[in-house]
């Protein structure tokens, strides 16, 4: 008699074959993203502006419509999110990259407000706020108008409106942008004490940031999910994947020029044989490491800037 299987772990998020245009855009914001994050995972979507991270968090919250396409999928705790949309949005707990905030609340009374729109019951309202105040470092501005705190107080406010009701789910975009030094270690202080509790998603440009508070990382670049890989191997193993617009022979004397350039002197001539190869659709390089060249970037040369074949 065969054993029974045991059907894999609910994802917290999953995203399958998903893009999407803006109307009149030239170009899709994004292509073919397919991704999975696990619950209680801390998962950081890195890279440069427009390369398509906003655009991702609001189709996977159900702020932006999700196109009906073949295998086009994306679930929020086992809810589609296109057809389940407000069932699926209340797993979720979402702070856009611009915090929409009521200037003319105290910090109490707004948190109350979205307490309200969110189901939390009235007699667990005040418990709710004080909760979600504590975990964010708020609980002493709380009867201060929201207008009159610094603008890394008015981001804690954003993020406590996030947690609302304990959604399994946190979407964060760019949480640090435009806070000054003191103000982005506040910040990433208090989402380092979120791990565990919620599935941590959040947007940045900033590597080093990635590196702090994640798990796992994946890489967009023009709509397209270029890397995605655990922190702890990405920066352990003796490799790096570079995407690239062109097929890898249009792009490899410009390699080679930068493996020289970043110190690997002789020994790139290496690469051509043994250390280079391609992956996926021509897209994707696998340039293994000579010794003596780690894994952290570097500047890049100016002269890289010529793109003649590197997207």
């Amino acid at each position: 008699m065969a054993e029974p299987t045991s059907e894999p772990a609910r994802a917290a998020l999953r995203v399958e074959a998903l893009g999407h245009r803006y109307p009149g855009a030239e170009r899709a914001a994004l292509v073919d993203v397919s991704l999975r994050v696990e619950p209680g995972e801390r998962l950081g979507l890195l890279g440069p502006n427009g390369a398509g991270k906003s655009t991702l968090m609001r189709l996977c919250c159900g702020f932006l419509p999700i196109a009906d396409a073949p295998g086009t999928r994306v679930e929020l705790a086992g809810l589609d999110v296109r057809t389940q949309s407000r069932d699926a949005r209340a797993n979720v707990g979402y702070l856009p990259e611009h915090v929409p905030l009521y200037h003319e609340l105290r910090a109490r009374e707004h948190l109350g407000f979205r307490a309200r729109i969110k189901g939390v019951s009235r007699r667990k309202r005040a418990a709710e706020i004080e909760r979600v105040a504590e975990a964010t470092g708020i609980r002493h501005v709380l009867d201060t108008p929201v207008g009159q705190l610094s603008r890394g107080y008015r981001q804690r406010v954003g993020v406590a409106d996030a947690l609302l009701g304990a959604p399994p789910v946190v979407i964060l975009d760019e949480p640090t942008v435009g806070l000054d030094p003191n103000q982005v270690r506040e910040i990433r202080a208090m989402l380092e004490g979120l791990g565990g509790e919620h599935t941590l998603i959040f947007s940045s440009h900033i590597l080093a940031e990635v590196e702090l508070l994640c798990d796992r990382v994946v890489i967009l670049s023009e709509g397209r999910v270029v890397a995605d890989e655990e922190l702890a191997a990405a920066t352990a193993g003796r490799h790096v994947v570079a995407a690239w617009a062109e097929p890898p022979a249009a792009v490899r004397p410009a390699l080679l020029e930068a493996w020289a350039q970043l110190g690997a002197g002789d020994q790139a001539v290496a690469l051509e044989a043994e250390a280079l190869r391609p992956e996926g659709e021509g897209r994707r390089v696998r340039l293994g490491l000579p010794p003596g060249v780690g894994t952290r970037p570097r500047p890049w040369p100016r002269w890289a800037e010529r793109r003649s074949g590197p997207g």
